[in-house]
Parts: C-alpha cells; sequence; structure tokens
C-alpha cells in the first residue's frame, strides 16, 4: 500500500493512477510485465533512499498541503472528516457587562452557532471497533482476474453484525514491527471494495496494497520483486469505522469572581476552571455549518439524548465541539460518499499535489513530462520561456502553477465555495 506518515484523504495509490504511474513500480515492486516504455524505476518510502527522485512520503506532502490549502478555500473538506474538540465562543449581548440570560433565541428554539467546517454531517467522534484479527491474504484469497500472470486481486471475507453498512467495513496493516498501534489509522489499506450479504462482508482490493512495511522501511532499501510471496503481507485486520454520536459537546460557563461563588455554594470553588456539562447538537444547515445546541445526556440503552436543565441560568460562554463534516460525492460512480473522494475533486487534488511536488519524480517519459507539466510556473519569465498571463491568475491564492490555477479555475467554475 502507498502511505506516508502524513495522512491524506485522497489515497496515494489513487493519485498514482491518475499520474499514469505503473502501480507496481509506485509500490516499489518490479515485474516483467511492466512495459520497457513504463517507469522501470521503483519509487521509495522516503528521499533519502533513493535522493535522485521523488518518495511516497514527498507525494503525501504535497497531497495534504493540496487538500489543506484547497480546505481552507472553499470552507470545508474534501472528504468527510472528524473534528476533534474545536472550541468556540456563543454569542455574547453588545453590552459587554451583561449576560446572555436567555437559553433560546427569539422563537423559543435552541441557540445557533456556526463552527469553522461546513457540510456538517452528525455531532460525534471517530470510532474503530475490531471485525476480526488477522484474516488472511494468501493462498486462497489470490486471483488473477485478467490472466496477465500476475494474481493482483485480493478477495477475503469476514461476519459483520446484521446492520452494519458496507462503508464502514475498513482494512488495516496488523500492529505489529513498523507498524504501531497508537497509528494504526496511518495503515488502512484504501481504496477497497466491500458488499455484504446477510452478515457475510466481502472485500476486494490490490496486492500491491499490502506490500511488507518492514521491506519499505530499511535503511537499504532495495526494488522488490512482485513474484515474492514474501514481500507481502500474510494478514490484515478489518475493523468497522463509525462515528459515534455519544460525545458531541461540552458546554463551559466561566466561574463567577472571588466576591461570588454561587455555583458551588460559597466554598471549596478551584480558580480557574470552568464549570462544565454534557451537550448535543442538531445540524440546522448543514451546507453552512449552522448548529443548534443544548445541554443533555446520553441514553447508552436508547442510543439517544435526553434532555436536560442548563447547569447555569445564563447561556454558556464555550462550547468543546466533536464532529463529522465534508463534501459528500453526488456522482453515481462513487459507492461509498464518505469514504471515497468525489471523482471531480480526486483530479483538483492530484494536479495541484503534482504542482506542489518540489522533487523531481522517476525518469517515466510520458508520466514524467506529465507532472512537470502541472509543475510549470506560469508567472516565470526569463530569456528561455515566457508566459502571458492574466493578472486573475496571478492573484490566485493557491499559486501560480499550471497545476495551482487550474484547480483554483476549476472550483471557481463549479461554484464550490462556501463562503467569501
Amino acid at each position: 500500500m502507498a502511505r506516508g506518515t502524513t495522512p491524506t484523504l485522497l489515497p496515494l495509490d489513487r493519485w498514482a493512477d491518475i499520474m499514469g504511474i505503473n502501480p507496481l513500480s509506485f509500490n516499489q515492486l518490479t515485474s516483467d510485465l511492466i512495459s520497457v516504455s513504463d517507469c522501470g524505476e521503483v519509487w521509495f518510502q522516503r528521499m533519502w533512499q533513493n535522493p535522485d527522485q521523488a518518495s511516497r512520503e514527498d507525494v503525501a506532502d504535497a497531497i495534504r498541503e493540496a487538500e489543506e490549502k484547497i480546505s481552507s478555500e472553499i470552507g470545508y473538506f474534501l472528504l468527510p472528516d472528524w473534528v476533534v474538540d474545536e472550541r468556540i465562543q456563543t454569542i455574547r449581548p453588545a453590552r459587554p457587562e451583561v449576560f446572555a440570560g436567555t437559553v433560546g433565541n427569539l422563537r423559543g428554539m435552541p441557540k445557533s452557532l456556526q463552527p469553522k467546517w461546513n457540510f456538517i454531517i452528525s455531532g460525534g467522534q471517530k470510532t474503530k471497533t475490531l471485525i476480526t484479527a488477522g484474516v488472511a491474504v494468501d493462498g486462497a484469497a489470490l486471483s488473477d482476474l485478467d490472466g496477465d500472470g500476475y494474481f493482483e486481486t485480493v478477495t477475503i471475507t469476514v461476519t459483520v453484525t446484521a446492520g452494519d453498512e458496507p462503508c464502514e467495513v475498513r482494512v488495516f496493516y496488523p500492529a505489529a514491527g513498523v507498524v504501531p498501534a497508537a497509528a494504526l489509522d496511518d495503515w488502512e489499506v484504501k481504496p477497497i471494495r466491500v458488499t455484504i450479504v446477510g452478515t457475510t462482508a466481502t472485500i476486494v482490493f490490490k496486492r500491491w496494497q499490502i506490500v511488507d512495511a518492514e521491506l519499505q522501511a530499511r535503511l537499504n532499501a532495495e526494488a522488490l520483486d512482485s513474484t515474492v510471496d514474501a514481500n507481502y503481507l500474510t494478514t490484515v485486520d478489518v475493523y468497522r469505522v463509525f462515528n459515534d454520536p455519544q460525545s458531541m459537546a461540552n458546554l463551559l460557563w466561566e466561574r463567577a469572581g472571588p466576591n461570588s461563588c454561587s455555583s458551588c455554594n460559597g466554598s471549596g470553588c478551584s480558580a480557574c476552571a470552568f464549570d462544565t456539562q454534557t451537550g448535543c447538537f442538531a445540524v440546522r444547515d448543514e451546507r453552512l455549518g449552522i448548529i443548534a445546541y443544548q445541554p443533555a445526556t446520553w441514553d447508552s440503552d436508547d442510543e439517544e439524548f435526553n434532555v436536560a436543565n442548563f447547569l447555569n441560568c445564563r447561556d454558556p460562554d464555550q462550547l468543546r465541539l466533536w464532529y463529522y463534516a465534508g463534501w459528500q460525492s453526488d456522482n453515481p460512480a462513487t459507492e461509498c460518499p464518505r469514504v471515497q473522494m468525489d471523482p471531480f475533486f480526486e483530479k483538483v487534488v492530484a494536479y495541484y499535489a503534482a504542482a506542489i511536488l518540489d522533487r523531481d519524480v522517476c525518469s517515466c517519459n510520458n508520466s514524467e513530462r506529465f507532472i512537470d507539466h502541472w509543475r510549470e510556473d506560469l508567472a516565470r519569465v526569463g530569456s528561455e520561456v515566457s508566459f502571458q498571463i492574466s493578472p486573475e491568475d496571478l492573484d490566485n491564492p493557491l499559486g501560480t502553477q499550471r497545476g495551482a490555477i487550474y484547480a483554483w479555475k476549476q472550483l471557481k467554475r463549479r461554484e464550490w465555495r462556501v463562503h467569501a
């Protein structure tokens, strides 16, 4: 699996596919099946393993930078993701000496706030539960569907709970060796395809996505033979990854000064602390990311929130929020809109990431020229080259490389921005 220490929403293997890079070469594998005209040089995990060309870590850094810059401009994530512990001030009266004494808006409904990110799906936190550990991905799990001699397709089955969604089933490297359990999210095998019939989930992915990470991490890393079974994992772990709504908001009140301590009955008050209460929120406007908050307690039996009274009889001063937000593709070809990036955004991110790459890629003719095409700075002026570029393109907030200008024009053409 092509991966990087820097997490990305767009899988590295998908970036390589868009750039026209052979998946075996990109994952450090060699094969006699690769065309002579294709890139014969393999990609390595880190730049110092082959200083003459970009590494997969370089690509991951470029993709993440592209995703973050685009999201910052348009106001939402390009794929649903979790926001952890965002602090937000509640709306205060114009007069600084008074409190907001009411706990509702003019209609008597819960007050609203607008967190940082738009297209909010739900409050909650990312939760991962093990379905099956040590699922075999060798032997009978392999097949050669296209008949080229390379058994590239991995098909596994696991038993899931009735009602589980296919898009919540994920595959990860086992936590061992260079794969730390604490950073397991960085070792997800993606993309994959999942179908569920009854309680049986069938998962399909490519074998080049499960190359042994220990071989790729070595100081003396070298090209790996794609026909040698020892170069691949023999097992993977399957998890259910989903949004757990039971912890989404904390309401915070600043305590009164030293001469007034009613919140703790006048004695034993701790200084420099907040009164806190568990709360929840409903999404009032998904696109603009407007939420309506109130105090509540979680009922684990019914799996829902129950109404509660405010701890203090005034509006809280701050909220701490945990929520799930991001763009969900409406493209019919996207099977899992909360897991797969919209094809439109895939190309925008891929080309912009190519523009951000600051190291040359492998010398593989068309792929190299294609990436260099998007890296070219259209604001450059010199004796050997000069471009005509509009003032609008010069002011592009993403940059003046061809890939950056392409990305910005595509975003404006499709009117993907939420805020000015």
